[in-house]
């Protein structure tokens, strides 16, 4: 047998054995102690949603300017067109009818792409380029005597593709919440009493006095046209601006025979307006 001194040193733990077992102990005293002043780790669920947060601000953001540029591009390219259509008439014979207002028309349709890509984007941007568009649909029916009334006239389909895409625009839009009374001035519509010519010796206009007035009343009508569509970028009541803009050219054109402008929306308009009693 074995002596006595000898098994019990043979029970007892080894010096190594000691210290993986006091480690251990130690190890997990400390690390409750850690876990208690350690701050929490972000679940996997609490980091997506904070990255979705974040990349859905940055894409509203680059949206927004996207269609703010696309808006500014359209507005560019409309005032080009009517300008180069503007540089025909200016060529043209009294008695001509190579350009009419029909052309003017033709020229805004072009514009109806941006205006469906703009509806994705920003409606708001996309309803004021449409009320642009219709501005410049037409022309001046006094600078030419075949301006209107021709028989391949094309005004009246435009009007009412302008119409058809404006009208929902229009009823979907949230109304004003702020009510104009009146609405801020803007150019109206040049007549021959704005000409700055000088005096008619024989009673009418000479072709240099013709050539000067024709520059007066395009220089007059783009600054109209561009302060109409300031006022309608920056006042709140936008129903009460797009029924004056409407109403105002489509008794313009209804002077001279051309009808149909945009009726639909002009009738929704004035719903609006007499239904809040402004």
């Amino acid at each position: 047998m074995a002596p006595f001194s000898s098994l019990t040193s043979q029970l007892e733990p080894s010096g190594s054995a000691k210290r993986k077992r006091d480690t251990k102990y130690k190890s997990d005293d400390s690390d409750k102690e850690n876990a208690t002043t350690r701050p929490a780790k972000a679940t996997k669920t609490q980091t997506e949603t904070a990255n979705s947060v974040t990349a859905k601000k940055t894409s509203s953001g680059g949206l927004s300017k996207e269609a703010k540029k696309l808006y500014t591009d359209s507005l560019k390219a409309l005032d080009k067109r009517v300008d180069e259509l503007d540089k025909k008439v200016k060529t043209m014979s009294g008695n001509s009818s190579a350009i009419t207002t029909s052309n003017y028309a033709m020229s805004a349709r072009k514009h109806m792409a941006a205006v469906k890509k703009l509806v994705t984007m920003d409606t708001t941007l996309a309803f004021n380029l449409l009320l642009s568009m219709a501005d410049a649909s037409h022309t001046d029916l006094d600078a030419a005597l075949k301006m209107c009334g021709t028989p391949c006239d094309n005004s009246k389909p435009t009007f009412k593709m302008l119409d058809d895409a404006l009208l929902p625009l229009l009823e979907a839009r949230e109304r004003p919440t702020s009510l104009a009374a009146g609405l801020p001035e803007v150019p109206r519509r040049w007549t021959m009493k704005d000409a700055d010519v000088g005096v008619f010796k024989t009673g009418r206009p000479n072709k240099q006095q013709r050539g000067q007035i024709y520059r007066q009343k395009l220089a007059w009508e783009k600054k109209r046209r561009q302060a109409r569509r300031e006022r309608r970028e920056q006042m709140g009541d936008w129903v009460k601006v797009a029924l004056s803009d409407l109403v105002e050219e489509r008794d313009y054109l209804a002077a001279y025979g051309v009808k149909e402008y945009l009726p639909r929306c002009i009738a929704k308009l004035d719903e609006l307006v007499r239904m809040r009693g402004v």
